[in-house]
């Protein structure tokens, strides 16, 4: 198979190999801008239309139906627009960073507004009796749109923007990259830039980062600092701004082999709090009593960096692998590793299988803390029991099936299972499953 082939279908059995590597520069230019960089190997004549299902469930905590509609006209002369469509409901519970008790007996409870708006009592008895788990519903709906056009015969440029709204959420994004074709076309270099404005806006107001939540009147002894009679101070809404760049090189190895290696660096500024997670103060005289609840505090600057191969070969007519490494890192202390690994087998004609394993690991940040400790006289300057900011590791595996419906359409699903387990935090693992279905033909 030739790996310059315009021509050659996209929903054939046997890859482009090409293709599927040029997608990979989008993965680290933006996570909310994701065509940004898109390449398929297009029939010029013809547009296409994708419909998807998506069901994330962990076991007792978040579940996820997303609905996915990607619209894709052919303009002519190599000239594509693209409009993707996203429609999330979000139900469950989620940890909030609070310690997790060795008694899940009785306890006091604070008033806590959730990200869908609304005020609960997160306590013993809510969250299946979990009062480290927070309920919450919320719904999130996106738009992505795209403009694809050639410059020259071996400059293409892409712009693209987007918006997405959730119930205390609000997105706004833009996009430019350029890819330039060398050597004839065996050699890519891409470079681009993206930007996203993202307000925060709790129905409540945005709590002041480590203030107190809540007392627990019982307890024998606070801590100096501590001033039970002012609790719950609010502002306004919470601002970031998030710049982006990425630059890649992309490279024919051989006829069914190719490869890619992209560097991104990105800048997050403002307000970079999560204002519903919680972190616990606890007297570790008592055995670990949590005697306050505060509201967590970040940095209001984020630095990330990100080196990210991709190499896909075709084996065989019948057999492809794809794998792919990225180390990430950040001024927050932050480090991980993540390897990437489908091997596709064609086992009759227009069908195949492709299983996928994926393992990542992370390190902590500097001010990630399971609980702060009560006898400390000054509270730290910054301080996070969010989950998502300390040590794990997670694990997957998967198997997707696809099908070549006609010549023009095509089908797949695909399911997942993943294991996350805590190193910092002092949770139980999280176990989730994944199943989504895409229906893709062109017209």
């Amino acid at each position: 198979m030739q790996l310059k082939d315009k021509k050659s279908k996209i929903y054939t059995p046997k890859p482009s190999v090409r293709s599927a590597l040029i997608m990979a520069t989008c993965t680290v230019l933006s996570g909310s801008l994701s065509s940004v960089c898109a390449e398929e190997e297009r029939d010029s004549t013809l547009s296409r239309i994708d419909l998807s299902t998506f069901y994330y469930s962990e076991e007792e905590r978040v579940s996820v139906n997303t609905t996915h509609v990607a619209v894709e006209n052919d303009l002519g002369d190599d000239e594509f627009v693209r409009a993707d469509i996203i429609y999330d409901t979000i139900t469950g519970a989620s940890p909030n960073g609070r310690i997790v008790p060795l008694d899940q007996g009785s306890g006091g409870s604070i008033p806590f507004t959730s990200a869908s708006g609304f005020t609960l009592n997160v306590n013993d008895v809510g969250s299946a009796g979990k009062k480290w788990l927070t309920e919450f519903t919320d719904k999130r709906a996106a738009i992505d749109l795209s403009w694809e056009k050639p410059m020259t015969r071996t400059l293409k440029r892409v712009f693209e923007g987007s918006f997405s709204s959730e119930n205390d959420f609000t997105s706004y994004g833009a996009a430019a990259t350029l890819a330039l074709d060398l050597n004839q076309r065996n050699t890519t270099i891409t470079g681009g830039l993206a930007f996203l404005d993202e307000t925060v806006s709790p129905g409540s107001g945005t709590p002041l980062e480590l203030s107190i939540a809540n007392c627990n009147e019982t307890a024998p002894e606070l801590p100096a600092w501590a001033n039970c009679n002012i609790t719950n101070p609010r502002f306004g809404n919470g601002n970031k701004r998030v710049f982006d760049g990425v630059i890649g090189v992309t490279q024919v190895i051989n006829k069914r082999t190719i490869t890619q290696l992209n560097f991104s660096h990105g800048v997050s500024l403002g307000y970079l709090t999560d204002p519903y997670k919680l972190i616990s103060v606890v007297d570790y005289n008592l055995d670990g009593e949590e005697v306050l609840i505060l509201y967590e505090k970040r940095p209001d600057r984020r630095v990330r960096n990100s080196l990210y191969w991709k190499t896909v070969s075709q084996l065989s007519e019948k057999k492809v692998v794809d794998f792919s490494y990225r180390y990430f890192w950040d001024d927050w202390g932050i480090t991980s590793h993540t390897i990437d690994y489908k091997y596709r087998y064609d086992y009759a004609p227009k069908h195949y299988l492709q299983p996928h394993v994926r393992y990542n690991t992370q390190s902590s940040a500097d001010f990630f803390h399971n609980a702060l400790d009560s006898a400390v006289n000054d509270l730290p300057q910054y301080a996070s029991a969010d989950y998502r900011l300390g040590k794990l590791n997670t694990y997957s595996i998967g198997l997707k099936f696809g099908k070549e419906l006609s010549k023009n359409g095509a089908f797949t699903m695909r399911a997942e299972y993943i294991v996350q387990s805590y190193s910092g935090a002092s949770l139980p693992d999280m176990k989730a499953l994944v199943y989504q279905g895409t229906f893709a033909f062109k017209f």
